[in-house]
């Protein structure tokens, strides 16, 4: 059992570690957060250095990374801009796996070389106004009439839709079949006339724009399909084990930057006379910090590893999941009680990790919902 990653994942991590540190410096980071702006120049930069091939297969532009490799550049890129990790899932991974694992092979060697170059950016249109949690409830209906598809609906919380050129879109596409059957995906241009995207204003994360998308009377090809017709709910499952696994990597990483800070904090701030990580209170939220961030790495890395191996990982996904993002809204939460009143300032960085953290229990699943899923997989 080897907890450690490999000599080429260290490698590769310290080489973006120098890529942000000197492309993504703070300042920069702080002027997309309170501009509430997309990071566009940093994605160019991350395109002309190939780190956006990183989950894409060779044969098609990309680096074959794993999803080891994967969860260990989130980690990295989180701990020094959470929102652009984010971003970096939502607008390249998801469609990287979708279309390496269900899309026709034309689709691949048309879309995924330019994903890789950052030509394209995709996002993912999932949940409903009145399907959340419940997302297999979706009522957004897709009709074949001839060789085109017309599909009309509503669709809330898009990550990144203002910025994609598609949208892998999920619709009823069988009005007759049960609740998880008769589901497709599929890939919609955002410059289709009928197509309505409105941004939604949100509490934090604020690069990374959450929309709703109003769809009325859209024409789509007969073949703007991912995989099979009626058979996307299937996929998107998949897909969603693997949004788990990875954007606990981007909660392992954006703690351990709320630790770091910390830790610079607490080493410089005086009060009575001495430091005040000479204080038993604040040392043991220092340990406990520590303590669940490393504990929370550990899950991300075994649901990474099992992917890799081809195992089915609902349960420990979930996990992963749910124990990393509880672990950065503690650790955001302590940060702030150790900065006291200046961890309220704007002008720090800690409010923004107190803001940002609070989606991480509410994206890829609610906490509850986690909690259900793995029971189930206990009870089964």
């Amino acid at each position: 059992m080897n907890f450690e990653i490999s000599d080429e994942q260290r490698l590769m991590r310290d080489s973006l570690r120098a890529f942000l540190t000197r492309e993504c410096p703070i300042d920069y980071v702080r002027e997309c957060d309170e501009a509430e702006r997309f990071p566009a120049e940093l994605y160019e930069k991350l395109a002309a250095a190939g780190w956006l091939g990183l989950p894409i297969p060779e044969e098609y532009g990309g680096m074959g990374g794993s999803c080891t490799d994967l969860v260990v550049f989130l980690e990295e890129f989180a701990r020094h801009f959470e929102a652009g990790a984010n971003l970096y899932y939502t607008t390249v991974v998801i469609a990287a796996d979708a279309l390496t694992h269900f899309a026709s092979e034309e689709q691949k060697r048309e879309l995924l070389p330019k994903l890789a170059s950052g030509q394209l950016r995709f996002a993912l249109s999932l949940s409903e106004p009145g399907s959340g949690s419940d997302a297999a409830s979706l009522r957004t209906r897709a009709v074949l009439e001839g060789d085109e598809w017309i599909i009309n609906g509503q669709k809330m919380f898009c990550s990144a839709a203002q910025v994609a050129d598609y949208i892998l879109l999920m619709a009823r596409s069988d009005a007759e079949a049960p609740k998880h059957k008769g589901i497709t995906m599929f890939l919609l241009p955002t410059d289709t006339p009928g197509v309505e995207i409105r941004r939604l204003k949100k509490l934090g994360l604020k690069p990374m724009d959450l929309n709703e998308i109003f769809l009325t009377d859209v024409r789509l090809p007969k073949d703007a399909i991912i995989g099979e017709a009626n058979k996307g709910w299937t996929n998107v499952l998949k897909t969603l084990d693997y949004e788990r696994c990875c954007l606990s990597g981007v909660n392992v990483g954006a703690a351990q930057c709320v630790l770091e800070q910390s830790l610079s904090y607490t080493d410089q701030r005086e009060q009575f006379g001495q430091k005040i990580n000479s204080f038993q209170l604040t040392r043991a939220k220092l340990a406990d910090m520590d303590m669940e961030i490393e504990a929370a790495r550990l899950l991300v890395y075994r649901s990474a590893s099992l992917v890799d191996r081809g195992i089915p990982n609902n349960k420990e996904s979930a996990m992963a999941n749910l124990y990393s993002s509880e672990t950065y809204v503690r650790a955001a939460l302590n940060g702030m009680r150790m900065m006291g009143g200046w961890g309220y300032l704007m002008e720090y960085d800690m409010q923004r990790h107190f803001r940002d953290s609070k989606l991480a229990e509410i994206g890829g699943g609610t906490s509850e919902i986690l909690r259900i899923i793995i029971s189930r997989e206990l009870t089964k």
